[in-house]
């Protein structure tokens, strides 16, 4: 999943600043940390900020909050993709193995082999 800008469309990479445009935190910076899960499926910008004494104040909120959305539909079309490309390149690799076995069986000691398995 990504964090993408609605107003540019760019990927928000992990670390950068972001400004809170609505809310009661409108105004400020946060730096994006993650994207978390909660536990009724609805995803979550979790972001920080400094906080003094108290080291880094961490929270999460929804993406519209920075003027953003979640994008899955890549990730998930990427992963579809490159699961085919496994599977296809398996499949050929399993044909290419078989190819061989009816010029071994015809050529190489195809009458011994036959008359193991025959008795």
């Amino acid at each position: 999943m990504k964090l993408v800008s609605c107003v540019t469309g760019e990927e928000i990479q992990t670390g950068r600043t972001l400004r809170v445009q609505t809310g009661a935190a409108a105004g400020q910076t946060r730096k994006f940390e993650r994207i978390a899960q909660h536990a009724d499926g609805v995803h979550h910008v979790h972001a920080s900020r400094p906080g003094g004494k108290l080291g880094r104040i961490h929270r999460e909120f929804h993406p519209s909050a920075f003027g953003c959305e979640i994008t899955w539909r890549k990730s998930v079309s990427h992963a579809a993709y490159r699961t085919w490309s496994k599977v296809d390149d398996y499949l050929l690799a399993g044909l290419l193995a078989l190819v061989p076995l009816p010029f071994f069986e015809h050529y190489h000691w195809s009458e011994y082999i036959v008359a193991i398995f025959g008795r």
